[in-house]
């Protein structure tokens, strides 16, 4: 917000407009596109070859060419450029589906996750979880990596709800957790990909959650 004042001059009182604006808003040069990307690539780059722990924004400006002082002026941080970086880069397509194969979609964005994202991705949550003096960059991650990503892998497992693949009960939340420990769980253990995995998760959801499943439970005599 602003406030306004006054200042007294030989031609008689002038008001004085004071207060903040968001950095890069308002007149001015417009921000370089390319100086933009290249920062981003960079940071990128050497998120993917040197691990979240060893980016600094020195590393990046020097590897983009600009001056720290223009990345400053678009990322308060590390936190906010890696996180804003990550989230530009593979978040344009999360969106809700109205797919007429929801487990089609959702089997080719585990495949893409799991080759492109998870090893970097589980890097920095571990880093932010341990990075107890910003509290705030593991909070910024789950916002704009996290939350987009999940939002996405449960809009394609109600749209199969909606077409009957899932039954009406079927416990969503619980089911997006296995989805994601099924890519997870193999980073850590250090088990390496095998084809047809995300086939296979998938298909655990869709029996254990089905119709067809649903019918089965409610025959049966205890």
């Amino acid at each position: 917000c602003r406030r306004t004042g006054v200042t007294m001059t030989a031609a008689g009182p002038t008001p004085v407009v004071t207060g903040n604006r968001h950095p890069g808003r308002g007149p001015g040069r417009p921000r370089d596109q390319r100086a933009s990307s290249a920062i981003t690539d960079a940071a990128l780059r050497q998120l993917a070859e040197v691990g979240y722990a060893k980016v600094s924004m020195e590393s990046v400006a020097g590897e983009a060419g600009v001056a720290r002082t223009t990345i400053y002026r678009r990322y308060r941080d590390k936190a906010d450029l890696i996180t804003a970086a990550i989230a530009a880069n593979s978040s344009t397509h999360l969106e809700s589906t109205t797919s007429d194969d929801p487990r089609a979609e959702l089997i080719d964005y585990l495949n893409e996750f799991d080759n492109r994202f998870a090893e970097s991705c589980l890097e920095v949550l571990g880093t932010l979880i341990g990075a107890r003096q910003d509290p705030g960059a593991l909070a910024l991650h789950r916002e704009r990596v996290v939350g987009p990503r999940m939002g996405y892998v449960r809009s394609l497992l109600e749209r199969a709800r909606a077409l009957e693949q899932l039954h009406d009960g079927a416990d969503l939340d619980l089911a997006l957790q296995m989805l994601a420990g099924s890519i997870f769980a193999r980073r850590v253990a250090g088990t390496p990909s095998v084809a047809g995995w995300a086939e296979r998760a998938v298909d655990t959801i869709w029996k254990g959650m089905g119709v067809d499943e649903k019918r089965h439970l409610r025959g049966r005599v205890y």
